[in-house]
């Protein structure tokens, strides 16, 4: 049994066994994704954010500075997920596109009916 079970971030729409669900979940870098929603480590234990409540989701190539303001930057993949009526929005980060659009994937077969906008080149190094 967990010590903590996850934490819906979203307000609407909660999951009836987040543990469960969890169980099921597949790895997607440091992030974990099942039919019903995403989960993230959040200090004291886990997040996550059901597809159910989310209104819109996108991936955009973008970097990461490694040194400060100026230099070296990582190209990486941001997931953002809009929830509770498109209030509220989650960024998640990814090294790789296709982990990105896995997730995507998820939340497009969970919930046909949002907005989804795919990047479909892969980052570049800057």
């Amino acid at each position: 049994m967990a010590i903590f079970t996850p934490k819906p971030l979203a307000r609407s729409s909660p999951l009836e066994e987040p543990s469960a669900d969890y169980k099921t979940a597949r790895r997607a870098e440091q992030y974990r994704f099942s039919r019903s929603a995403i989960y993230f480590p959040a200090f004291p234990g886990t997040q996550y954010l059901s597809f159910a409540s989310l209104t819109r989701a996108l991936t955009r190539n973008t970097s990461m500075p490694l040194t400060g303001c100026c230099g070296k930057a990582l190209p990486v993949t941001r997931l953002r997920l809009y929830y509770d009526g498109g209030e509220f929005y989650q960024d998640f980060t990814f090294e790789k596109l296709a982990n990105a659009n896995g997730v995507l994937d998820a939340v497009a077969a969970a919930r046909p009916d949002i907005p989804l906008e795919r990047e479909e080149r892969p980052p570049s190094a800057i």
